[in-house]
């Protein structure tokens, strides 16, 4: 039935993933297809619209030289068969011009060159026209009908703008050339049209002739200038449409060429491709978007059945993790929304810039992040990114202690841009924490009750014996005042020596408040062999004490450093008695304690090492775990060194141990105290 199923399943997954390849294939087929067809109607609908335009510039062109082929023949009808004087042509070529708007001067030139009759001061009669590019053009042995001169810049009356001018050959009935028709196109006809037509959205439109130099066009810079030769297939066409960059932008356009009827000019329209591209991209990227969004829909659709094929179970388990993980997405808004934690953004000289509602209630002064941390700036942002520890007050007296964490926002160049400081209340987690060392401490003074009544009890007995003897010499009349004097002494000694012992465990079992504060550590370590020295001895330890008072300072709390010694000096003491030295001496059994600075002067290391058999490696890793321990059962709770390791790093410290071949060495760092 299992194998029966797998092959269903097996099949079922190949049957689809070719039905996905299938419709992948097609998707892509039309999709390219729909892109292309889209890109060439798009380029299609511009150059037909520039196409209309500029056939309607063509008819107007036409217009305009069929008026002016109608006066050059009417000139021409004039000087052969004149109804006037020849004195009198001028005279009726200014009427003539006068009356046509499209011509602004009309001359008539010989076969020799020289002006016969004008209308305009401009070409006086007599005047040598021979060397004119029109004259030479019209007077050649088989020379077109009509010439349109190259654009020219003049200012008429109050015209300052461009004109040309149209030439008329003049032929005998044989053909043979008898002069020509030279007719100045009025400016403001002509060009004010397209003066009027602006660039509108990158749209240009103009005159160009069939020898490539443009006549006219609503871009003044481009008149007078040659096309470039990707225009010159269209013109040698007499038209159509052609994607060419712009002459004087440089810009892409679909470019409409269309020729007038009658003249040798072409009337063009360019509008821009740029945008027919963004839509055209626009479009596609709607397509592929859609395109991938349903590869993307197959191929997960195919890894969920695959996922549910192969393994039912494994998908019901997924099911179940994915509405855990919503769950926790859900509880951790939550916890957010609840401005559980205080988050600040600060400026890199730790000014605040901006703070969640929960930062600015603890923080109520206004205070920038060293206030916050507790810490001065600088060393807190050459220590990035850094967590601390720090307490505030409230502006009702309360007292709340917060754990930090700062990281940096960095420019591009690694330079700090922000500080951002993430911040816990941890007052009840940090009062709990300090119930724990408290009991840790009281187990300690459980552990070692033995030895302390036994330390206390020794003074005891001295002075019990003391006072007896004394109270003897009395009654028997012998108690001589330096007997007297020295017994006294004796009995004060003792008592000092009890009071000293039970003021130190009334001092060691009060609360710590874990607030660190420059100490001398020989105070701490002297601290804890008041209650623990005796037991040394007794079990044939020496001590030696490599230390003194006055030499070094760190930061820390007093009662939890002297806790993390005694708990260490307590378990050195139990592993030497477990493992006694071996050999002819047997007071070879010894615990060295001493103090120095690291080599860096930023921590001070308290070392305590022994003659013990030193730690298994195996074990090395988990001595700091909680309830781990290598004693017998009923000897040991697994806890001193596991919260010794916890008092230190809160101090901002940490434990170190390693073997040293005599036995083990323990290290306990802590922050050496600026210097005052």
């Amino acid at each position: 039935m299992n194998e029966r199923s797998t092959r269903l399943d097996r099949r079922t997954m190949a049957i689809y993933w070719a039905a996905v390849t299938l419709v992948v294939i097609i998707a892509l087929s039309g999709a390219a297809t729909l892109i292309y067809r889209d890109y060439d109607s798009r380029i299609d609908a511009a150059g037909q619209s520039a196409m209309n335009l500029a056939n309607a510039l063509a008819e107007h062109t036409t217009q305009i030289f069929v008026r002016l082929e109608a006066v050059s023949r009417a000139i021409t009808e004039d000087r052969a068969d004149p109804i006037v004087d020849q004195d009198m042509l001028s005279e009726v070529m200014r009427r003539r011009a006068a009356a046509e708007p499209a011509a602004t001067a009309i001359a008539i030139i010989g076969i020799d060159g020289l002006v016969a009759a004008s209308s305009s001061p401009a070409y006086p009669a007599g005047s040598d026209m021979s060397e004119t590019s029109f004259f030479k053009t019209l007077s050649a042995a088989g020379g077109p009908a009509s010439y349109i001169g190259q654009p020219y810049h003049t200012a008429v009356g109050t015209w300052d703008g461009w004109t040309m001018n149209y030439g008329h050959r003049i032929e005998s009935d044989a053909g043979t050339f008898e002069g020509l028709v030279l007719i100045v196109v009025d400016g403001p006809f002509l060009y004010g049209f397209y003066n009027k037509l602006e660039e509108e959205s990158g749209r240009v439109i103009g005159i160009v002739g069939t020898d490539g130099i443009i006549r006219a066009s609503n871009v003044p810079e481009v008149i007078g200038r040659r096309l470039g030769p990707d225009e010159e297939p269209i013109l040698r066409a007499g038209g159509g449409i052609v994607i060419a960059p712009s002459m004087r932008t440089g810009i892409e356009r679909v470019f409409a060429y269309s020729s007038s009827a009658v003249a040798p000019m072409l009337a063009y329209v360019g509008v821009p491709t740029a945008p027919i591209y963004v839509a055209w991209r626009t479009a596609s990227a709607i397509i592929l978007a859609a395109l991938a969004a349903l590869f993307a829909t197959l191929i997960a659709l195919g890894i969920v059945l695959g996922k549910y094929v192969r393994n039912r179970a494994s998908l019901m388990a997924s099911t179940l993790d994915a509405a855990r993980v919503h769950q926790e997405r859900e509880f951790l808004e939550a916890i957010l929304n609840t401005d559980g934690a205080l988050v600040a953004v600060a400026d890199p000289q730790g000014k605040r810039v901006v703070a969640n509602p929960a930062f600015r209630a603890m923080i109520e002064t206004g205070g920038g992040l060293d206030y916050a941390l507790g810490g001065q700036l600088p060393d807190i942002v050459s220590k990035l990114p850094y967590q601390t520890n720090s307490t505030v007050t409230k502006a009702d007296g309360e007292r709340r202690e917060l754990a930090w964490s700062v990281t940096a926002i960095r420019e591009k160049d690694g330079a700090i841009k922000n500080l951002v400081a993430i911040g816990f209340d941890i007052t009840e987690r940090r009062a709990a924490e300090l119930a724990i060392y408290q009991s840790g401490k009281m187990i300690t003074l459980g552990e070692m009750a033995t030895g302390i009544a036994h330390e206390i009890n020794q003074p005891l007995a001295t002075i019990m014996m003391a006072l007896d003897t004394l109270r003897n010499r009395i009654k028997t009349g012998q108690a001589e005042p330096a007997f007297v004097d020295k017994s006294l002494q004796l009995l004060s000694d003792q008592l000092d020596r009890t009071a000293a012992i039970v003021s130190h465990m009334r001092i060691y079992g009060h609360r710590s408040s874990a607030a660190a504060q420059p100490i001398d550590p020989a105070g701490a370590v002297d601290g804890a062999l008041v209650i623990s020295q005796a037991q040394f001895a007794d079990a044939g330890i020496s001590l030696r004490k490599t230390y003194a008072a006055g030499r070094h300072m760190m930061l820390t709390d007093p009662t939890l450093i002297e806790q993390i010694v005694l708990n260490i000096l307590v378990n050195a003491r139990d592993a030497i008695i477990d493992n006694p030295a071996s050999g002819p001496n047997q007071s070879d059994d010894w615990i060295e304690i001493g103090i120095a600075a690291e080599p860096d002067g930023k921590m001070v290391a308290i070392t305590i090492s022994d003659s013990g058999p030193g730690i298994p490696p195996a074990l090395l890793e988990r001595l700091f775990e909680p309830f781990f321990t290598t004693k017998p059962v009923g000897k040991g709770t697994g806890l001193g060194l596991a919260l010794s390791a916890g008092m230190a790093r809160d101090l901002g410290g940490r434990i170190e141990v390693r073997n040293t071949g005599s036995g083990a060495e323990f290290r306990i760092l802590m922050p050496a105290a600026p210097q005052s």
